[in-house]
């Protein structure tokens, strides 16, 4: 089996970072890596609930992710599965949060259980991409002073 971790540092409080991996009206902004977009983002939030993500690529070629929330601490810790809706293939996800100085979190993403090396690698540049996005979106909203909490 095959996981990775990603450590990183946002420029916005925890509460905001944190609301940004379960608002739908924030996630579509940054869940999905390059030039493809969320075009639905369907959530039970909740331990046990279950969501639905649908990517969007520029030639129109869709891509869904479906999952369950195994663990949900506010502000602290988020754990949910992850599965290509074309694949049986399920792997854990799990997302730290921790309150910096200065305002910024820290944030620690694990994502295990992958069958295949080059499937994992391709996830961690998928999240990598994501990521990016993350920190321009809170950015966007500090300069704007647009809310990223709906």
């Amino acid at each position: 089996m095959y996981d990775f971790t990603l450590k990183g540092l946002l420029n916005t409080d925890v509460v905001t970072v944190y609301n940004a991996f379960n608002d739908p009206l924030v996630m579509c902004k940054w869940f999905a890596p390059g030039n493809l977009v969320v075009t639905k983002f369907i959530s039970t939030f909740a331990k046990g609930g279950q969501y639905r993500v649908v990517l969007q690529c520029p030639d129109g070629f869709q891509q869904t992710i479906v999952g369950t929330y195994q663990e949900i601490v506010q502000n602290t810790r988020l754990s949910f599965t992850w599965r290509w809706d074309d694949t049986n293939d399920i792997t854990k996800v799990n997302v730290n949060f921790s309150s910096m100085p200065n305002l910024s979190t820290g944030i620690e993403i694990t994502q295990t259980g992958f069958e295949r090396e080059h499937d994992m690698l391709h996830q961690q540049v998928g999240w990598l991409a994501c990521l990016e996005k993350l920190s321009l979106t809170m950015r966007n909203c500090t300069l704007t002073n647009e809310s990223c909490v709906a």
